[in-house]
C-alpha cells in the first residue's frame, strides 16, 4: 500500500471528526443547554487528560507491531496480546482512580447547580468506565497500524466517531437529556469501535493463536511507552505555557485573542499528522537509506498539501478574520495568525524527523529535545510579551519551531528532507509577511488579486516537487505533465534538494 493512499484515509479519519465536531456544537447546546453541554465537554476534557494512562502502550503497539512486520505471526500474537492484556489491568487501575477523581471534581471543585451537580455526579462510574475502553481502543488501532491496515481502521474510526456525535443528539432529542442517558449514548458509539477492531486485530494476529502475555515484550513495550508518555505530557505543556503567561501578563481578553487564531490555523498539523502515521509503520522498519527516501517523499507530499493554502491563507488572512471574529477582535488576531501560519508550515515538516526518531526506537530523544527547550523558551516568551505583547508571544513560538527543526533534523538519521527548498520557501513567506505587515494597506479586490498571483506561484512550486505517483492521477494536459518534469531537471542547481 503507497503512502499516498495511507495518507489520503487518514485524512479522512482527520477531517470526518473535525467537521462533525464543529457541526454539531449548536445542536447541542440548543437541545441540552450551555450549562449541561459545559459539563459533558468537561467529563471529555478530563477522560483527555487520564487518556495518559496507557502509559503510551498505543504507540509502542504500532512500532513493536511494525518492527515485527517479517517476524512469525506467532511473535506479532505475543506482542499484541501482551499489550492488550496489560493495557486492559492498567485501564482498571484508571478506572478506579478516574471515578474518584471525576466525582470530587463534580462535586466540589466545578461550581454547578443542583440538579446538575447530582446529575454530573451520578454519570461519575460511567465516565470513568469511558477510561478502559479509550486506552483500549489506542492499542487495538494501533496494532492495526503498524500492519498498516490504515483503510480499515480509518473507516472503523469514521463510523465511530459519527456515532460518538450523533447517539447522544439522538437521545437527547428523543430519549432526554440526562448526563448519564448522553454519555451512554458515547459509549455505545466507542464500544462500537472495541468490537470492530478487536474482530480485525483477532483476523489479523490472534485467530489460531494462543493468548500468551510475555515479560520480555512487555519490558521493551512499557520502555517505549514510557517515552511516549513523558512526550505526551512535555508537549502539551510548551504548548500552553504562552496561554497562562499572556492571561498572568496581559488579562484574559488577551488570551482570547491569542488563542482563537492559533487553535484555527493549528488545524494544519491534521495534514502533517496523517502523513506521519503513514510514515511511522515504515519508519520503524526500515533501514537509514530507505528512511531518507520516504522521509523525502513525506516532505514532498506536505510541501504539495499544505503549502499553496497556507501562501493564500497568509495575503488573505486579515479580510477572513475579520469577517469570522468581527471588526475589532479580527484586526487584532490577522497579525498574529499570519504568524502562526508561519510556524505551523514549518511545524508540518517537524513530523518527518520527528516520527523517524519516535518509529526507530529512539522517542526518548524527543521528550528530552522537549525538555531541554522548556525553560528557555518559558524565559524567552516572558521577556517577548513584557516587550511586544501578543506578537512578541507569537514570534517567540515561530523561534520555537526553528530551534526544533534544527535539533530533530539534528539527531534524526533522515536530516531535513528538501531543507534549500525549504528554506527559500520560508524566507519568501517572511518577506511576505514582512510587507503585509509594514506595507501599504490593501483593498479587498487588491488582496484577492495578491492571494491569485501567490497561490499561482506557490501552486507552481508544489508541482515541481510532487510525488511522481500523484502527479501521474492529476488530469494535466501531456504538454504541462512534460513542462513539469523538464522543469524539474533544470530548476536552480539544489533548489529542489
Amino acid at each position: 500500500m503507497s503512502i499516498g493512499k495511507n495518507t489520503a484515509y487518514n485524512l479522512v479519519g482527520f477531517i470526518i471528526p473535525t467537521v462533525l465536531g464543529l457541526a454539531t456544537v449548536p445542536a447541542y447546546i440548543h437541545l441540552i443547554g450551555a450549562a449541561r453541554y459545559g459539563v459533558l465537554s468537561l467529563v471529555w476534557l478530563i477522560l483527555g487528560y487520564f487518556g495518559l494512562f496507557d502509559l503510551g502502550l498505543g504507540r509502542a503497539t504500532t512500532q513493536r507491531i511494525a518492527e515485527l512486520r517479517d517476524a512469525p505471526r506467532a511473535e506479532r500474537a505475543k506482542a499484541f496480546h501482551t499489550a492488550l492484556i496489560t493495557n486492559l489491568a492498567i485501564g482498571v487501575v484508571g478506572c478506579l482512580i478516574l471515578w474518584a477523581a471525576a466525582y470530587v471534581i463534580f462535586s466540589r471543585v466545578v461550581a454547578l447547580a443542583p440538579d446538575l451537580r447530582a446529575e454530573a455526579v451520578s454519570a461519575t462510574p460511567l465516565v470513568a468506565l469511558a477510561l478502559p475502553i479509550a486506552t483500549t481502543l489506542g492499542v487495538l488501532s494501533g496494532a492495526l497500524m503498524g500492519r498498516e491496515k490504515f483503510l480499515l481502521t480509518n473507516r472503523i474510526s469514521a463510523t465511530s466517531t459519527t456515532l460518538f456525535q450523533i447517539l447522544p443528539l439522538l437521545v437527547a432529542w428523543r430519549v432526554g437529556v440526562d448526563l448519564r442517558m448522553l454519555v451512554t449514548a458515547s459509549l455505545l458509539a466507542r464500544g462500537f469501535a472495541v468490537v470492530s477492531l478487536w474482530r480485525a486485530c483477532r483476523r489479523e494476529f490472534a485467530l489460531d493463536e494462543p493468548v500468551a502475555w510475555d515479560r520480555a515484550q512487555l519490558l521493551r513495550l512499557l520502555r517505549y511507552g514510557s517515552w511516549m508518555t513523558l512526550s505526551s505530557m512535555t508537549i502539551p505543556f510548551l504548548a500552553f505555557t504562552d496561554r497562562f503567561l499572556i492571561g498572568s501578563i496581559l488579562g484574559p481578553v488577551a488570551v482570547t485573542i491569542y488563542n482563537v487564531p492559533s487553535e484555527a490555523v493549528k488545524r494544519v498539523t491534521g495534514v502533517a499528522g496523517s502523513v506521519a502515521s503513514a510514515l511511522f509503520p515504515r519508519f520503524a522498519t526500515e533501514g537509514r537509506e530507505e528512511a531518507v527516501k520516504l522521509a523525502t517523499y513525506g516532505a514532498d507530499l506536505l510541501y504539495t498539501l499544505v503549502t499553496p493554502a497556507m501562501a493564500v491563507g497568509l495575503v488573505l488572512m486579515d479580510p477572513l478574520m475579520r469577517l469570522w471574529l468581527g471588526q475589532d477582535i479580527g484586526a487584532q488576531a490577522a497579525p498574529l495568525a499570519r504568524i502562526f501560519m508561519l510556524a505551523y508550515w514549518l511545524n508540518t515538516f517537524l513530523q518527518i524527523p520527528f516520527t523517524r526518531l519516535q518509529a526507530g526506537g529512539r522517542p526518548d530523544l524527543v521528550t528530552k529535545i522537549m525538555a531541554a527547550e522548556l525553560l528557555p523558551y518559558i524565559a524567552g516568551l516572558y521577556w517577548s510579551l513584557k516587550s511586544f505583547g501578543l506578537a512578541g508571544g507569537a514570534w517567540a513560538f515561530f523561534i520555537r519551531m526553528v530551534v526544533d527543526g534544527v535539533l530533530l533534523s539534528w539527531f534524526a538519521d533522515t536530516g531535513f528532507p528538501r531543507l534549500r527548498l525549504m528554506v527559500c520557501t520560508l524566507a519568501a513567506l517572511l518577506g511576505l509577511e514582512a510587507w503585509l505587515t509594514l506595507g501599504p494597506v490593501l483593498a479587498l479586490p487588491s488582496q484577492i488579486a495578491l492571494a491569485a498571483v501567490v497561490g499561482l506561484i506557490s501552486t507552481l512550486a508544489a508541482l515541481l516537487v510532487m510525488p511522481e505517483d500523484l502527479l501521474n492521477r492529476l488530469p494535466l494536459p501531456q504538454a504541462l505533465r512534460r513542462m513539469l518534469r523538464s522543469a524539474r531537471f533544470s530548476a536552480p542547481i539544489g533548489i529542489l534538494s
